[in-house]
């Protein structure tokens, strides 16, 4: 059974903190949220925390249609997970509640999707182990609060497939959080275990006299703790080596840290011992209610937070340095893509590994993509305010910096897809709510309008007969393809094709080449060629069956016309990958998927990851 389906419906099974938590995330990044719990009042308790969880999620950032108002209620677990596309769950932590809540749960799930826990001791192999399905069951184990911290354990069992933790590893990505994926089960899992290895030595200094509980916390808050924050320890260690980094300090350090290593102590964990420390948090807190420090710990969590994804991680490699690396010694490929409901430009390894932020900041609704390898420049639109003229065409380096605007706000309304043609040195692109084709030179000089749909409608135009969407340019033949959407689904989407250069004596709005070339399609978006074997392939957003598609026809009559791929979640982003014979496409509902390009072995390599919409791929070998 796959377990590649786009995910868009969550359950959440147990609403106590963790639960709630849980639940204010998947609201935030836009999902549908059903919660589960027999408790009296879990309902408003679960309400209550998210609307107080709210404003730290705002500015956190929220997903295009992220809304409280997605969240449903019932406390009926077999009703909230019969129609569930991702199970969340948090309930107690007792082996036996557990194996007998994991196996009701299998039973009352979609066999094609995952069931995660939050468990933090409990490990999946026992959980799993009277479920009929026992493959999709995984820990997805979050720190608390899920809503703030990005980190998430992910672990299977003895019966969970690998396509299961590879699966949920690219949600919880997806979502914006940081999984790491662990090989073995242990007890605590892995994020526990540290905290309780440190604490173990915290407890047996304070017993010892070394320090007062108030020292030992600020040994660790304004030490290390703040480096940890930013870098994790083994790459401290790497710093504190040198010039020859972590080796210098495995051959010249590492013997006197086994020192200190070996010299650690174990508390007798006492009711003195207990009591001590209880004393000691209370001089701590002071006034403060838990409630209190939990409220002023989000606030600084929040600002770290921030300050990295501005930053970067220590440990992200760059776009650039992914090129330079390859993969097992062989030339790089990357996918590109854009994430409207983040702001971002994203890419990743064709076959869904090693996915990467390439640029962050993009509050302009980004759009179509495309790649110069030969000049290292990555092209993409923002669409703006599809009401104001203040559209936008965007360049940076391959990995993100010399970020620049070449087409200004003002010359184009709401640029969509773009496409590059190195040889005659333009950017072409159409324009939807200014019902035009147009391009300029690749540093955005010379603007010009091909062709203009308008008829003399006053921009933005509101007749979605008249927008024009995806483009293609085929420069040996001496064409420009272009798609109108057309109505929601009304069965209005045309493609049309007309010469790259108009015809003397006529303009942008009389031209007389323009070809109509498909029509009666349900809402046609971006498109592709394939020259050698003169074919179109384009993506349809409409309903089905001839939308949520990737289709294809032949290039010279349109005949030949075949529905590739469907089940897409509004399909918008596609690009072709001639050499390999394979194509990459992405749809509102945040998936990249790829496929052979006649449609056979679809795969996901991201789904459910906000509101995704260009792709383009990159085969590096090629510049």
């Amino acid at each position: 059974m796959s377990l590649d389906k786009a995910i868009h419906r969550i359950a959440i099974v147990g609403t106590g903190v963790i639960g709630a938590s849980w639940a204010a995330q998947y609201l935030a990044r836009g999902f549908d949220v059903i919660a589960t719990d027999p408790a009296p009042n879990a309902e408003a308790n679960l309400r209550q925390y998210i609307d107080e969880a709210w404003p730290a999620l705002e500015k956190i950032g929220l997903s295009p249609g992220a809304s409280r108002e997605r969240l449903s209620f019932t406390a009926n677990m077999k009703e909230a997970l019969s129609q569930t596309d991702f199970v969340q769950e948090n309930g107690p932590e007792r082996p036996d509640f557990k194996i007998k809540l994991f196996a009701d749960m299998d039973a009352a799930t979609p066999a094609d999707s995952i069931i995660a826990s939050s468990s933090s001791g409990i490990t999946p192999s026992v959980m799993q182990s009277q479920c009929k399905h026992p493959e999709r069951i995984v820990i997805g184990h979050p720190f608390n609060p899920p809503h703030i911290i990005p980190l998430v354990e992910v672990v299977g069992g003895t019966k969970t497939s690998p396509e299961a933790i590879q699966r949920a590893i690219e949600f919880y990505a997806s979502i914006g959080k940081k999984p790491i994926h662990l090989h073995k089960e242990l007890p605590g899992h892995v994020g526990n275990r540290l905290q309780a290895a440190l604490y173990k030595e915290i407890m047996y200094l304070i017993q010892q006299g070394v320090l007062s509980v108030s020292d030992a916390d600020d040994a660790v808050s304004y030490g290390s703790g703040l480096r940890w924050g930013v870098m994790g320890p083994t790459l401290q260690w790497h710093l504190g080596g040198g010039p020859g980094g972590i080796k210098h300090f495995m051959e010249h350090l590492m013997p006197g840290l086994e020192v200190i290593i070996k010299s650690l102590g174990t508390p007798d964990i006492t009711d003195e011992l207990k009591q001590t420390i209880v004393d000691g948090v209370s001089q701590i807190a002071g006034n403060a209610s838990v409630d209190q420090l939990a409220q002023r710990e989000n606030e600084e969590l929040l600002g770290l937070i921030k300050l990295r994804a501005k930053n970067g991680s220590a440990t992200t490699k760059t776009v650039g340095e992914t090129i330079q690396d390859g993969s097992s010694g062989k030339p790089a490929e990357r996918v590109f893509f854009l994430d409207v409901s983040g702001g971002r430009i994203e890419s990743l390894n064709p076959d869904g590994s090693d996915r990467r932020v390439v640029l962050d900041g993009l509050k302009r609704i980004p759009d179509g993509i495309e790649v110069d390898v030969e000049a290292g420049h990555i092209y993409w639109t923002n669409m703006g305010n599809p009401k104001a003229n203040d559209g936008s065409i965007e360049r940076s380096d391959l990995d993100g910096t010399n970020r620049k605007t070449i087409v200004p706000e003002g010359a184009t309304f709401t640029p969509k897809q773009l496409k590059l043609d190195k040889q005659g040195g333009k950017v072409y692109w159409s324009d939807r709510e200014g019902m035009r084709v147009m391009r300029a030179n690749l540093d955005g000089s010379q603007i010009e309008t091909l062709v203009d749909t308008s008829k003399g409608d006053a921009r933005p135009g509101v007749d979605a007969k008249k927008w024009c969407v995806g483009i293609a340019v085929d420069r040996d033949g001496g064409k420009v393809y272009w798609t109108q959407k057309g109505g929601d689904n009304a069965k209005e989407g045309r493609i049309f094709r007309a010469k790259l250069e108009i015809p003397k004596g006529e303009n942008a709005v009389n031209r007389t080449d323009i070809e109509l070339f498909l029509d009666r399609l349900p809402e046609p978006i971006d498109l592709d060629l394939d020259l050698d074997e003169r074919i179109i392939y384009w993506t349809d957003r409409g309903n089905p069956p001839q939308g949520n598609t990737v289709s294809r026809a032949s290039l010279d009559d349109g005949k030949d016309q075949q529905i590739l791929v469907n089940d897409l979640m509004e399909g918008i982003g596609l690009s072709l990958d001639l050499k390999n014979g394979r194509m990459f496409f992405a749809d509102l509902g945040g998936s990249v998927y790829s496929s052979k390009l006649d449609g056979s072995e679809k795969k996901a390599l991201v789904f459910a990851g906000g509101n995704l919409t260009g792709v383009a791929y990159v085969d590096f070998a090629q510049a």
